[in-house]
């Protein structure tokens, strides 16, 4: 089937660009089988954004905000009326990313453990004081 220009698939960048984007050769990208990529016509494969993040995780040769930033910039060069969209695909992806959580008496297990005694009591203070904004987790500090 036959796509138009102003499918949002014409925002994605091609499998060559997206190699680009992420610092690796083009044939790195087609010799994987784990690559999800989208038909433009008859030859031509567009990469998800969600998928061009995803690969930046894994092959960590550039930031995952740099790739994401690339993105939408890919998108408002080609396509300025699709990188709203592309926008929300990357902030999607973000907010799909689990971070990692600690419960809240091994937070100030660790706390008691690893801070001078003024300074967790401090922390504790503060943490178990929050006036009802505390968090049900706290996201581990790495």
């Amino acid at each position: 089937m036959a796509t138009t220009l102003d499918t949002p698939l014409i925002a994605y960048p091609t499998l060559s660009q997206a190699a680009n984007l992420l610092g690796v050769s083009p044939s790195t990208l087609s010799r994987r089988q784990d690559v999800a990529l989208e038909s433009m016509g008859e030859r031509d494969k567009r990469v998800p954004v969600a998928e061009v993040l995803r690969l930046a995780a894994i092959f960590r040769r550039r930031a995952i905000n740099e790739v994401a930033a690339d993105l939408i910039d890919y998108a408002r060069e080609r396509a300025p009326t699709q990188a709203s969209s592309v926008e929300g695909d990357v902030e999607h992806f973000f907010e799909q990313l689990e971070a990692p959580t600690v419960r809240e008496r091994d937070f100030l297990a660790e706390a008691k453990r690893a801070l001078p005694r003024e300074l967790y009591r401090e922390v504790e203070r503060a943490y178990r004081d929050g006036a009802g904004r505390r968090p049900t987790s706290i996201v581990a500090m790495e």
